[in-house]
């Protein structure tokens, strides 16, 4: 019997979770499956990253993982991770106002303030900003559509302190976007619900259902780093299965329903194919089998960002600030989006004498990190948190990482945009699927479900009549 033979173009976490599921079923359903992943780059984890710094080994790319799905954890400990499991030391934070660091109240949900007049959120948006967004229940302000733009929405319910003080920040380290341009159903469907059970917003919010008892949410990391997570499920291959710096050139129809997919290295033919990849990559691939499809995979934006990790003596500062660290807000010349004390988020990652920072640089129509060395972009990183916190040292070290590109924008009218993709893709005669950051949300809990949702569709779609039909005509003819 020959074996079904599948291909997963790209080696992050939603292309590894996919060729794990696929390895799953082929198991469960009694089906020979043969399974190869594709990657460009000489290791998997696509946009995670660990590295060393000061002998301390960090994540230069995401550095946590929300969890809101109890499945999530039976993931990391069925694959042997659960004594790498741990949890933020602090995780309060703060916004620089422009002169000082304001802690960001306790609360809120996305920024959103619950209670406006508490004394932490009149600090933050002042009296005039408290007061308008107490006010909410009763002007209500505009409603909304599901693929409507988060910011004006929120002006309108909240005012513009709300949003530019709080929500816009804590928006901007997320997605590295601006609310003005993002989609509410996209990136706070939490904000429909609550106006389903209320007029109000803000009633609608205070009457969200609490987490059950017991539950398991929130961030977590892995003491080794979470590049581990992505290596972990790519030991669950078989080893024959990973082919690094293998760049795939093209995807095309075959003969009996298959797909070609060339590399360098020539062509193979498959039976399935997993494009885990960013929406342009993959519109790259698809313009020759589906060049409408491609198109509307263009439509697909992204920021750029680079992380610059620092470690400095701990003498550099007078008094580290509480928490886990500080956002700012967007304004003409910023060049620090975010900072991250990493030693004080992570107690593990704490040692004698040394601060740890990483900061965030880069964003939406901001590509400068990207434009300058290395040098340039240390220099003028170390100026600016020199000014957020005083520091009087120069670090010791510095480790820049750029990511380019790094997060899909998920715009207003973005639920409209998959939707348009996934009906295309449905309508293909040949067995691809998508998956990955581009559609459906850009942690790292969602490229792992959204691997498993692709890796099942594609099974799916394959069918055991259909594959079996499959094998025997590639194959001896048997059954």
């Amino acid at each position: 019997m020959t074996p079904l033979r599948l291909a997963v173009v790209g080696a992050g976490v939603s292309g590894l979770s996919a060729a794990c599921e696929l390895d799953r079923a082929s198991h469960d359903d009694r089906v020979p499956c043969q399974i190869t992943v594709f990657e460009a780059e000489g290791r998997v984890g696509g946009r995670v990253l660990s590295a060393e710094v000061r002998g301390q080994r960090v994540d230069v790319g995401a550095e946590s993982m929300l969890v809101r799905d109890p499945s999530t954890i039976e993931t990391l400990s069925a694959l042997g991770l659960d004594g790498e499991l741990v949890r933020p030391g602090t995780t309060s934070a703060s916004i620089w106002s422009g002169r000082r660091l304001v802690p960001i109240p306790k609360g809120t949900s996305l920024g959103v303030p619950l209670h406006p007049l508490q004394p932490g959120v009149v600090r933050s948006l002042g009296p005039w900003g408290s007061l308008r967004a107490f006010l909410e229940p009763w002007l209500l302000g505009p409603t909304v559509s599901p693929d409507d733009p988060l910011g004006p929405f929120l002006e309108g319910r909240l005012g513009k302190a709300a949003v530019r003080r709080l929500v816009d920040p804590l928006l901007g380290g997320v997605y590295a976007g601006p609310a003005e341009l993002l989609s509410v159903g996209a990136v706070a469907p939490h904000l429909l619900s609550a106006l389903g059970r209320d007029r109000s917003l803000l009633r609608g919010l205070r009457q969200q259902p609490a987490a059950p008892p017991g539950a398991v949410t929130g961030f977590i990391s892995l003491r080794s780093g979470l590049q581990t997570l992505a290596e972990k499920l790519a030991g669950g291959l078989d080893p024959s299965a990973l082919r690094l710096q293998t760049p795939v050139r093209g995807a095309w129809p075959a003969p009996l329903g298959q797909m070609r997919v060339e590399t360098g290295q020539g062509s193979e033919e498959f039976d399935g194919l997993v494009l885990a990849l960013p929406a342009p990559s993959a519109a790259e691939l698809l313009q020759g089998l589906a060049p409408e499809l491609a198109r509307e995979l263009r439509r697909q934006r992204y920021s750029n960002v680079a992380t610059i990790t620092l470690a400095y003596p701990e003498s550099a500062i007078s008094r580290r600030p509480p928490g886990s660290g500080f956002l700012v807000p967007r304004f003409p010349g910023r060049v620090v989006t975010a900072c991250t004390f990493m030693d004080q988020k992570w107690p593990h990652l704490r040692r004698p004498g040394i601060l740890l920072l990483r900061a965030s640089a880069g964003g939406h129509g901001d590509d400068w990190p990207l434009e300058v060395d290395d040098a340039t972009l240390v220099t003028s990183v170390h100026t600016h948190l020199r000014r957020h916190l005083g520091l009087r040292q120069v670090p010791l070290e510095a480790r820049v990482q750029r990511w380019s590109p790094a997060l899909p924008q998920y715009r207003a009218g973005h639920l409209a945009w998959r939707d348009s993709v996934e009906a295309q893709v449905a309508a293909l005669s040949y067995p691809v699927v998508l998956a990955g950051a581009a559609y459906r949300g850009v942690g790292m809990e969602a490229c792992l479900r959204d691997g498993v949702r692709a890796a099942r569709a594609l099974w799916q779609r394959l069918g055991s009549a259909a594959a079996m039909e499959s094998r025997g005509r590639a194959g001896d003819g048997h059954p």
